[in-house]
């Protein structure tokens, strides 16, 4: 399962930037609920119009946005302001900012690199479950990021987001039972978890369910599709900050 765990390595690339609009608005905040719709339509030049005044107000989720849309559209002299936005939501406690700031330290593009920082802040969105943070961390504890890696507690982090229906954390956990890496080899636990992500949508997942599947007898694809069906969604209870 070689190109299983190949494509692991690369999802750590692609999760870290996957912010999703988790923060939550304010009680009759209708201006920000129009630049958050913008966002989503790809109205980049009318959600920042909007949140601007917004963020200059101290709305923490107006700041995640603009901040997030500086640190992806400026030029590079000026991401840093985005970073400042950021800043800023992550310390009135936004999760999104938090996994987005805590990214950019990781990778020291846009500022000075910070590992101690970035995972304080990783683990600061995890405490309030947020699900891409969990992901993160696993894939951190995987590639030995300030320390050797640790597949067990990789597959602890997937195995927290995964339960509850991430689909990144879905895939990452079944490409570790595939290789059997961080936890007992099982073929039948790594076609559920893939068959999960590629129901969600996740091209990665579509692309090598095919590979275990030829892997499998009839009775493990038998068993995988009864744990398929059997499977709900759960909330684990929440790590520690």
């Amino acid at each position: 399962m070689r190109m299983l765990r190949t494509c692991l390595i690369l999802a750590a690339a692609v999760v870290a930037l996957c912010v999703g609009p988790a923060g939550v608005a304010p009680a009759g905040a209708a201006p920000l609920d129009d630049g958050i719709a913008a966002f989503q339509r790809g109205d980049f030049g009318a959600a920042k119009a909007i949140f601007e005044p917004l963020a200059e107000n101290g709305d923490p989720v107006a700041q995640y946005y603009l901040g997030d849309l500086i640190v992806r559209f400026a030029t590079d002299r000026n991401k840093p302001e985005g970073v400042i936005w950021l800043r800023q939501s992550a310390e009135a406690g936004v999760p999104d900012a938090m996994n987005q700031l805590a990214t950019i330290l990781a990778e020291g593009k846009v500022v000075s690199q910070d590992q101690r920082k970035a995972n304080e802040l990783f683990m600061q969105a995890a405490s309030l479950g947020y699900l891409p943070a969990y992901n993160n961390l696993g894939l951190r504890s995987y590639r030995g990021v300030g320390r050797p890696p640790d597949p067990v507690d990789a597959s602890e982090w997937f195995r927290l987001a995964a339960d509850q229906g991430f689909a990144e954390a879905q895939f990452n956990l079944a490409v570790m039972y595939a290789g059997g890496e961080g936890v007992k080899f099982d073929i039948v636990e790594a076609y559920m978890w893939m068959s999960l992500a590629m129901k969600q949508g996740h091209p990665q997942a579509a692309q090598q369910r095919p590979a275990i599947l030829k892997t499998m007898t009839p009775p493990q694809i038998q068993e995988g599709e009864k744990r398929l069906r059997a499977w709900k969604p759960v909330q684990p209870k929440r790590p520690a900050s």
